[in-house]
């Protein structure tokens, strides 16, 4: 072989590219029939070693000289496996060549990831599901035959259902054990299922109760926990069982037609149950096991049987059906702590095996030394396998209800889903088969869960992943509708946002080792500023990836004090670079580059104010000057003026110490110069250039609560003109949310900065031009805006009201601010968990919109369109119209695209995901290989590792508040009730004699009489209301303050009311003693009541 192999050499070197390749490929073929002839000999064992003998190095390296380096070893070890395996089997050659895919063959590439998936939104659940109460169920058999399906509870019910999961028949066996197998008789037509020391035969086709159509066969010796029938489909009129107990037996129980029969016709009449004795039929039974056999099932296409068990030797046995008759070895497969559950393959020719140890492992049934491949990733127990036939898949299921699907080609994983919808009840799937008719997976606890699987795209074969570490920035370049990634290993990516494909990366963007902490692109799209853990600072350009300008190391930086958490780009051009950055030690600078400068360089920082603010100072004014270092044309220099008589505010004396800033954003519009600063304490500062302010917001508590501490996670303005759409404010949420860049206001002379000429000192109109590094310098102080409570309403025309600021905290919450540090609104998030810190804010252009995200990966969103119209009214509301859960762990940024109507979100998982707006339907994960298919599906499928679906909150659910129908409760008018039973009120307590002449209510509401005679009016009452209605009191709607006056009971109306009860006192004395005297005249004195009565009116 070795001088083949170097005359092999010889000729390839003299041959041209296509003939070499031709005779590369027929010496490999040459290999191939070779090897399989060897390996077949080897299988019958008349294969006998010589020098020629190929193994596994002698194929590689023939391999390798034919094709050279380009053949990857894994694929050629993968191919040699295969053919060792199955001689037989169908040889393809891009398992050692792979795919070559040109630019036309894009669609067919897409095609290829095509995979059968299971729809969880599509899962259909049945709770009557033939169960008792606290019932679960503990097997379940399908039967390909007859299409239907048999299920056995624990509590001993036996349900039918037909293809359409319509239950057709069910038994419940009484006085039962627990069930703990069930399986249908091929032959016999019946239902067998196995309890602790019992076997019951259930005629489901015969009428009458369980006891008429019901056998039990019992004593037996052991409990046993598992069956199947052995279909041999040889036999006639009797059926095999294949049982194992817990005594690590394996028992072959024989029942034929005769045995049921005749007992049957002998107590047809019997009321009791129709018991077999268990010694009359043929048993034939094994030790195999020295631990429980857990399963056990009957391989018709390998005519054997295999039963499992939780011992760490014999854990697993495939052998034929004699091996139970005599005592040679049987073939024994060993796993360290045992096998719970096994599967078997037939395309594939592999069984699948797994456990306690959580691997799934691949055996060849004729060779039981060595796994032939892994499956690793289940963190816990393996329960369950089920095979799909004819994809090849293997679904495994856990204790903790999760399955996980597998290709056994590529062993690889296709799907991860977790069954979350279960009640604290439903803790475990006991049973689980896999239905090849119609494609479904089929699981049973205390319902029956079915989830369809079907042909699409699939890109949850893995936990989504855009970079392989932590996302640390997340931003948009609006203009040219591309995103920009960057990672905790400073690995800067591109992509588009309509198709998810990546454009260009770049690696170590500040150097090896350094991490990129925060960027921010100009609203032009053409420059990108990165920021870093030390400190550093790079302008780019964005298309190209070219360095264009750096800020270096200052030579006093100590570590971490000048961590950028946060960048705006305030203006971008050839000639001028304007950037605000946000410090980890709080502080806020400016960093600028003009053209002709090489490097970058600070020239503005705003003062540290919380420690002025802790003193209790909740405003204070600001001096500006004109910049003395350069002209930024954004914010002059600023410094404090405290004031110094001022006295501490009660309600400032547990201020939130510390200074640990977190996020800040910054409006620059006409009329409104603002920046706004957050930090992990809690405090809220707000900077206003206009008035020359700085104010602390913080919430006011009423007598007797405790002030919380409330950390702030983001802050952001919220503004929205009359006349245009909201321009973007640097937007705030986390150092990785960047926005579009503010409007540049070029000099003091056309800044919008309102002077309050009696606290001014000097003010000289000296106009500055940019470039110019000289200014005049005049002191100017502005005054302390106490002239208005609301703080910094302003008539501006073509602004509808001032901006709101929006702060997220670790409650949960999200707070509206006015400028004028009132609280508007505290909005909590409604979700399904107890309140998680927010993490970020993001609204769209109009301002319409609010989006927040928590630290668990949920997503809300709130319409805010008709509060900023007038948010001081308290009738508009901000509602929350959606909650969806986008990651499994804490979303770091997010933003809203307005044309695409998508939202954008990235996660310390190391994934940026695309979902819709509207609904929170997953899209893709930037990433993927696919392209994105932005047009919104029916059929919604959840990443791997997400197990909520959206929930949507209509304005009319029980999760919102009920609206109030009436501003105050009901109020008895009790002078309309007095008017309307103003007699009935005098009237007599009648007597015993005068039973049948005062029951006027009663006669009112008995069936009308027909009279001869007209009618006449003797019965109390009101004509107009009616007799009833008249008596009845009557309601109305009440204010406070009637209601109060209602409520004022002089001595004087108590002392009329007092007189007339005594007045009416005497004159009941007096009917009283003339009835006494003279009848007719009392009959006089009725008819005369009667009378006045009428007239009456309410």
């Amino acid at each position: 072989m070795s001088d083949g192999q170097d005359s092999g050499k010889g000729k390839l070197s003299t041959l041209s590219d296509v003939t070499r390749f031709n005779y590369a490929l027929k010496q490999f073929q040459i290999l191939i029939g070779k090897t399989v002839a060897q390996k077949r000999e080897e299988r019958i064992g008349m294969y006998v070693k010589d020098q020629d003998e190929i193994d596994y190095d002698k194929f590689c390296e023939i391999v390798q000289t034919l094709f050279g380096p380009e053949v990857k070893d894994q694929d050629v070890k993968t191919f040699f496996r295969k053919i060792s395996n199955n001689p037989d089997g169908r040889i393809e050659w891009c398992e050692i060549f792979g795919y070559f895919i040109v630019e036309g063959d894009a669609l067919a590439s897409q095609l290829d990831e095509e995979n059968m998936v299971f729809l969880v939104s599509r899962r259909q659940r049945i709770t009557k599901a033939g169960v008792k109460r606290r019932d679960v169920i503990k097997c379940i058999a399908k039967v390909p035959q007859l299409d239907f399906m048999v299920t056995a509870s624990q509590k001993g019910m036996l349900t039918i259902f037909n293809s359409q999961m319509r239950m057709l028949t069910s038994t419940n066996i009484p006085d039962s054990s627990w069930i703990s197998g069930c399986d249908y008789l091929t032959q016999l037509k019946r239902v067998v299922a196995v309890t602790e020391r019992t076997i019951i035969v259930w005629d489901y086709k015969s009428q009458g109760s369980s006891q008429d159509n019901c056998f039990i066969i019992k004593p037996m010796e052991h409990c046993l926990l598992c069956v199947c029938t052995v279909n041999l489909g040889d036999q006639q009129a009797k059926d095999d069982l294949l049982m194992g107990d817990d005594g690590g037996h394996v028992s072959l129980f024989t029942v034929t037609s005769d045995d049921f029969g005749l007992k049957q016709s002998k107590e047809k009449k019997s009321s009791h149950l129709q018991i077999l004795d268990s010694r009359k039929f043929k048993n034939i039974k094994r030790k195999l096991h020295d631990d429980w056999v857990v399963k056990v099932k009957f391989i018709s296409t390998l005519n054997c049987f295999g039963s499992c068990s939780l011992d760490s030797v014999h854990s697993f046995v495939l052998d034929d059906l004699q091996r139970l008759e005599d005592n040679i070895p049987v073939r024994e497969f060993s796993v360290p702590r045992g096998v719970n559950a096994f599967t078997y393959c037939g395309k594939a020719n592999i069984i699948v095996t797994g456990g306690d140890d959580k691997i799934l492992r691949l055996w060849h049934p004729n060779i039981n030394t060595k796994p032939v491949g892994k499956l690793l990733g289940h963190l816990f127990s393996v329960m369950e396998i089920v095979t799909n036939e004819k994809d090849q898949h293997i679904i495994s299921l856990s204790t903790e209800k999760i399955f996980r699907v597998w290709d056994i080609q590529t062993l690889s994983l296709l799907q991860i889903f977790h069954d979350s919808q279960g009640k604290p009840g439903e803790t475990q799937i006991y049973a689980m088969i896999f239905d090849n008719n119609h494609g479904t997976l089929i699981t049973g606890s205390s319902v029956i869960d079915i989830y369809p699987l079907t042909r699409m795209i699939q890109d949850t074969k893995q936990v989504p992943q855009t970079h392989e570490r932590n996302i640390n920035v997340l931003t948009y370049n609006r203009a040219f509708h591309q995103v920009l990634t960057i990672c905790a290993e400073s690995i800067v990516k591109v992509w588009e946002l309509e198709s998810g494909q990546q454009i260009y990366q770049i690696e170590d963007a500040h150097g090896p080792n350094i991490e990129v902490t925060c960027a921010a692109i100009d609203k032009n799209g053409f420059h990108l500023a990165t920021g870093a853990y030390d400190g550093t600072l790079k302008i780019w350009d964005f298309g190209s990836g070219q360095e264009i300008k750096d800020l270096p190391i200052a030579n006093d930086s100590k570590d971490d004090e000048q961590w950028l958490l946060q960048l705006v780009y305030l203006r971008a051009s050839e000639s001028r670079h304007v950037i605000l950055a946000l410090e980890h030690s709080g502080k806020i600078k400016i960093i600028q580059g003009n053209e002709g400068e090489p490097h970058l360089t600070v020239t503005w920082e705003l003062p540290e104010a919380a420690s002025l603010i802790l003193q209790g100072n909740t405003v204070m004014s600001l001096c500006l000057k004109p910049n003395a270092n350069k002209t930024n044309g954004f914010f002059p220099d600023v410094q404090l003026l405290p004031d110094t008589d001022a006295k501490t505010n009660n309600k400032m004396q547990d201020l939130p110490t510390g200074t640990e800033m977190k996020c800040f954003d910054v409006l620059k519009i006409e009329g409104y110069s603002l920046i706004a600063t957050g930090n992990a304490q809690g405090a809220i500062i707000l900077w206003d250039f206009e008035s020359a302010t700085v104010r602390y917001l913080h919430k006011t508590y009423q007598a007797g609560q405790s002030a919380q501490v409330l950390g702030v996670n983001a802050v952001l303005f919220l503004f929205r003109s009359s006349t245009s759409p909201r321009k973007l404010s640097p937007s705030s949420s986390s150092p990785s949310s960047i926005v579009s860049d503010m409007t540049f206001i070029q000099g003091t002379e056309g800044s919008h900065m309102s002077l309050n000429k009696e606290d001014v000192n000097t003010v000289e109109d000296s106009p500055t031009v940019a470039g110019e590094e000289t200014t005049t310098e005049k002191d100017m102080q502005f005054s302390d805006t106490k002239k208005s409570s609301s703080g910094f309403s302003k008539a501006i025309a073509g602004h509808k009201c001032s901006p709101i600021l929006a702060s997220a905290h670790e409650n949960g919450c999200v707070y509206l601010w006015t400028l004028g540090g009132d609280l508007l609104r505290e909005v909590l998030p409604f979700t399904k968990h107890p309140a998680i810190p927010l993490i970020t804010l993001c609204t769209d252009i109009s301002a319409k919109m609010l989006l927040g995200a928590t630290k668990e990966g949920h997503i809300m969103r709130w319409n805010t369109g008709s509060f900023l119209e007038d948010p001081q009214d308290e009738n508009k509301q901000i509602k929350q119209q959606l909650y969806w859960r986008a990651h499994s762990t804490k979303v770091v940024s997010l933003f809203y695209e307005e044309e695409k109507n998508l939202v954008v979100t990235a996660s310390t998982d190391g994934s940026v995901r695309l979902w819709h707006a509207p609904s929170g339907h997953y899209v893709g994960y930037f990433g993927q290989r696919r392209v994105f298919e932005l047009s919104e599906s029916s059929d919604m499928i959840l990443p791997c590792d997400v197990n909520e679906f959206p929930t949507v909150i209509k304005e009319d659910s029980k999760y919102m508040e009920k609206k109030q129908k009436f501003e105050y409760p009901l109020v008895l008018d009790r002078e309309k009730w007095k008017s309307l039973t103003r007699s009935s009120l005098l009237s007599k307590k009648p007597r015993p004699f005068e039973v049948d002449q005062d029951f006027k209510f009663f006669k009112a509401l008995a069936s009308p009489k027909v009279n001869r005679e007209p009618l006449e009016s003797f019965k109390s009452g009101n004509k107009e209301t009616g007799v009833v209605f008249g008596s009845i009191p009557i309601y109305r709607v009440l204010s406070l303050t009637s209601l109060k006056k209602k409520k004022q009971d002089t001595a004087d109306t108590i002392f009329k009311r007092n007189k007339s009860q005594a007045l009416g006192e005497q004159s009941r004395l007096y009917k009283r003693r003339s009835a006494k005297t003279s009848p007719d005249e009392n009959i006089v004195q009725t008819s005369t009541a009667s009378v006045s009565f009428v007239g009456v009116k309410p």
